[in-house]
């Protein structure tokens, strides 16, 4: 078995109180606010140390956002292992990716941030550890639109293609999330549920292409509530005393 060495167990602290100093500046007065100094004060540790590890505040938060992708991969792998047919596993992908949104709205918030042009800045090393989970995150998708594929609950027709199903559902999920984040839905349409009416629509667009069993042979409100009760009990119960969360009461 791999064991840990003390100096790896110090490294590894240290790194994470960076980041946690990091990251409540950045709740605290957003990226603009965010400097190598501060991170130091907060932290307690010199500003050599820092930079021995993070060459500049955009490596910060990269790794930040790293973090968090991994934390969200982790949900949205248990989401994937539900067992059920393959729009009910999207389904619970779905679920994984709001509730995540849901209880950690600092570290989503700090993915997005970290999808902008900071990357130019940051280190190939740290880009490149981002985009491996940002993969990771796309292959779960991928596997589950594969398995539909194979068991003929979606058939390809039209032209459409796997990657092009791909590329529009995870643009659903990271720009409904963007929105959600801004309040933008609540305050420009008048949606006060906007992670339901994400799931609707994509309900719709699955239907579009033919992806079986369609929304109207299948009760999926039950399927959402075998996802919740037997993947992310937990998570739920969480996310039921935030009121603002679209399964509250349910």
């Amino acid at each position: 078995m791999y064991s840990v060495s003390r100096r790896q167990r110090e490294l590894i602290q240290r790194d994470a109180t960076i980041l946690q100093a990091a990251q409540e500046i950045l709740s605290e007065d957003g990226y603009y606010g965010l400097t190598m100094e501060r991170v130091a004060r907060k932290s307690s540790l010199p500003k050599g140390t820092i930079y021995l590890r993070f060459g500049c505040k955009e490596d910060v938060v990269l790794a930040l956002a790293e973090r968090a992708v991994r934390k969200r991969v982790e949900m949205m792998q248990r989401g994937a292992a539900f067992l059920g047919r393959s729009r009910e596993r999207i389904l619970a992908i779905g679920e994984a990716v709001g509730l995540f949104l849901t209880l950690y709205p600092a570290e989503s918030r700090v993915m997005h941030t970290a999808m902008g042009p900071l990357r130019e800045k940051a280190s190939p090393e740290r880009v490149a550890a981002l985009v491996q989970v940002e993969t990771e995150a796309m292959e779960i998708l991928r596997g589950v639109l594969r398995d539909a594929i194979e068991v003929q609950d979606l058939v390809l027709q039209g032209g459409a293609t796997l990657e092009e199903i791909l590329l529009g559902t995870w643009g659903l999920v990271d720009g409904a999330q963007v929105l959600i984040e801004s309040g933008a839905p609540q305050r420009s349409l008048g949606i006060q549920e906007p992670l339901r009416s994400v799931w609707r629509y994509f309900n719709v667009v699955a239907d579009g292409y033919g992806w079986r069993p369609l929304f109207s042979e299948w009760d999926y409100e039950q399927s959402l509530s075998r996802v919740r009760n037997e993947i992310f009990p937990e998570e739920v119960r969480q996310a039921c005393a935030n009121s603002a969360w679209y399964g509250s009461g349910r």
